[in-house]
């Protein structure tokens, strides 16, 4: 009789322990991802300045990049290399950031290499890397959606661009 009654209680404590992934998913979206977000902001904003409709000439360019952008970029990308998720569903989604963020430092300072070689092709290299690196955050952010809705957390965070 005692085996019964046991059982169902076991089955209700398996139900009511806490959800890992979850628990993850709320220390990689509130404690470990601010910690980078500013530097990633600043970055990308000050490339966003003197690049596209904002490009005026190679010198602007060059030294923003030089003196702004891949500097914040690298303190930004040493810092999200250092967060390590518990769970291998984080952890998966944490390495699609890594490999986005490591690509796009790869084409700012191709774009240095580019405009001191005066390289058309080296340029084009360099954005389309940082069109995969676009398209590597958009892919981890759909996949972050997805985890949090699976395990009932809510992220309010800004869509990426």
């Amino acid at each position: 009789m005692k085996r019964l009654f046991v059982l169902p209680i076991l089955f209700v404590l398996l139900q009511c322990s806490p959800d890992p992934v979850q628990q993850d998913l709320l220390n990689y979206i509130n404690v470990e991802m601010p910690k980078v977000a500013t530097l990633e902001e600043e970055a990308i904003a000050a490339y966003s300045g003197i690049s596209g409709e904002n490009y005026e000439n190679d010198s602007i360019m060059y030294y923003t990049i030089v003196e702004t952008v891949v500097p914040k970029y690298e303190e930004f990308y040493t810092i999200l290399k250092d967060i390590k998720p518990t769970t291998e569903k984080v952890a998966s989604l944490h390495r699609v950031y890594v490999q986005a963020a490591a690509g796009q430092l790869k084409a700012f300072k191709a774009i240095l290499d580019a405009i001191e070689k005066q390289d058309a092709a080296i340029i084009t290299q360099a954005n389309e890397d940082l069109a995969e690196g676009r398209a590597l955050l958009k892919v981890w952010r759909v996949d972050l959606d997805s985890a949090c809705a699976q395990h009932n957390v809510v992220f309010n965070g800004d869509e990426e661009e």
